[in-house]
């Protein structure tokens, strides 16, 4: 399974913390050596604050523990004692819940200062106090001084969103991703998102940070228990598949993945599929291949095979592998819907073929699909057929299918004559 692993491709875009939970999967599954995945993970650790977790490493390596790592210890004990003294007053303020409120209801960052006789000296500390306190792994604590912080410093009208404030949602989405607060954690995501759209910086710079972002909107699009909407917008935006084609085509998988695990995704499935097709000569796996040759070839013998492929590769990946049985699920689905398109006569043996089931099992999964589809299908069980009533399509619906997605089109188009131009330059922009 190996071959289908993207940890190498998927993890420089990732803070290293956001790191360690891929590490430990791969480690789970046991595709490589434990000893490289612990040595990787203390690779890691370096430039963090996790002493604890650092000396579990040497300990599973069974290497002796150098002295550097106990002076660490002392020095960040030390940084912690520090940064909370200069912080105490303001500490203990925002642990009382009417001072908060009384706090986020006055104008200005000022007036905070005035009110509650902290300095500003004070207010910005709490982002190094936050950074500190992440680094050591206390990742909760990070986002709620890291929403204060926000709380006092957002309400400022001449206040501009500068590099520390941007530096900050990065923070706070890394701590909220974490923590597995997914909702919270997307709209920062969103924040982030409308703030790249205008931001005054280099385009490569906007191309960096936006690669970054889809990268981590992948947590909360699969990693949580009820997928944010917004996330799953943001990810299969235009803009974000764009900037996928130009830097991370690695990441259409995760685009394919999508279109089969959500099935209010369906209007844009076929025109995201486009992209996908055209993007095959950068990036393929059995999961992007399972879309093409299902919507673009029409080849189900070749969609079945892929299918049976997608099974090691969603195994294999930190993101897929608890979404499997859905994932195979909906994409039964989708062969047998597609299928249905251009049958009017479904052979069950056949259609139980192309999905990779015994004909009992097709008949009865199909039985299932048309009662809670409410589908005008009757089963005609001795000749083991499906005979599909079809409504023709109504002039309206034709004029949508024809005309919708036209400006996704256009600027997709658009897009990929720029890269191409570019490439030919030999430049990026």
């Amino acid at each position: 399974m190996t071959k289908y692993d993207l940890t190498a491709k998927v993890t420089p875009f990732l803070d290293k913390h956001l790191t360690f939970p891929i590490l430990h999967f791969i480690k789970e599954l046991g595709i490589y050596k434990n000893k490289d995945i612990a040595r990787a993970e203390l690779h890691l650790l370096n430039d963090t604050c996790m002493i604890d977790f650092a000396l579990d490493k040497y300990t599973e390596l069974e290497e002796e523990v150098p002295e550097s790592l106990t002076t660490k210890r002392q020095e960040v004990i030390d940084q912690l004692g520090e940064a909370r003294e200069l912080e105490l007053a303001l500490l203990t303020i925002l642990e009382d819940e009417e001072a908060v409120k009384k706090m986020h209801s006055l104008k200005s960052i000022t007036e905070v200062c005035e009110q509650f006789d902290v300095t500003l000296e004070q207010v910005e500390g709490l982002v190094t106090y936050a950074k500190l306190q992440f680094e050591c792994g206390n990742y909760s604590l990070s986002s709620e001084l890291l929403k204060h912080y926000r709380g006092m410093t957002d309400k400022d009208a001449e206040r501009v969103m500068n590099s520390k404030s941007v530096a900050c949602i990065w923070g706070s989405i890394a701590s909220l991703l974490l923590n597995r607060q997914h909702e919270e954690a997307t709209e920062h995501i969103a924040t982030l998102n409308e703030y790249l759209d205008n931001a005054k910086m280099a385009k490569r710079e906007v191309l960096v940070q936006r690669t970054w972002l889809v990268h981590w909107s992948l947590f909360s699009i699969f990693t949580s228990e009820n997928v944010p909407s917004k996330a799953l917008d943001i990810f299969l935006h235009e803009k974000s598949l764009s900037i996928i084609s130009l830097s991370c085509p690695h990441v259409f998988r995760y685009v394919a993945a999508c279109l089969i695990l959500h099935k209010r995704l369906r209007l844009a499935l076929k025109e995201t599929v486009w992209i996908i097709h055209l993007e095959s000569g950068s990036y393929s796996d059995p999961i992007t291949r399972f879309l093409v040759a299902l919507y673009t070839d029409l080849d189900f013998d070749q969609a079945q095979l892929e299918l049976q492929e997608c099974r090691k590769v969603c195994k294999a990946d930190f993101f897929l592998a608890r979404h499997w049985e859905d994932f195979e699920e909906n994409a039964r689905l989708l062969i047998f819907e597609t299928y249905c398109r251009i049958h009017q006569c479904i052979n069950i043996d056949m259609i139980a073929t192309k999905l990779n089931m015994t004909p009992g099992e097709a008949e009865l999964w199909i039985v299932k699909l048309i009662q809670n589809a409410k589908l005008d299908a009757p089963i005609d069980s001795e000749k083991s057929r499906v005979v599909m009533s079809k409504a023709p399509p109504s002039v309206y619906h034709q004029v949508i299918e024809k005309t919708k997605n036209l400006s996704f089109r256009s600027t997709m188009l658009l897009s990929n004559l720029e890269k191409r131009e570019n490439e030919k330059k030999g430049v990026l922009f």
